[in-house]
């Protein structure tokens, strides 16, 4: 009996995360605690400002951006949008305890 290519089976392709493989090589370079959450943030930031950068100056003024500042507005909203998110949190912390005292401060 001969063995034909139809016969012969390929090896295994090792899988990849569902993150992709940039995302491995990220965790793998960077394993300190926290190391890995400051790179994917930088990446983050560096992927919406060249995608922002395609924009007319006309469509970012419209967002109150500009060519000129497109990096660090960037940076502002994603500072903003962690700042609201930790007023939302401790907005929620409050209303979640029991004691009247709380939610008095809360409806403030």
């Amino acid at each position: 009996m001969s063995m034909t290519s139809t016969n012969l089976q390929q090896p295994a392709r090792p899988s990849v995360r569902k993150d992709g493989l940039i995302s491995l090589w990220g965790r793998l370079r960077y394993r300190q605690p926290g190391a890995y959450e400051a790179w994917l943030h930088e990446r983050d930031m560096t992927i919406i400002t060249a995608t922002l950068m395609r924009l007319t100056e006309r469509q970012l003024n419209r967002l109150g951006l500009s060519h000129k500042t497109l990096a660090l507005d960037v940076e502002d909203l994603a500072l903003r949008a962690e700042r609201d998110a930790q007023i939302g949190r401790e907005v929620l912390e409050l209303v979640r305890d029991d004691t009247p005292e709380r939610h008095a401060i809360a409806a403030e």
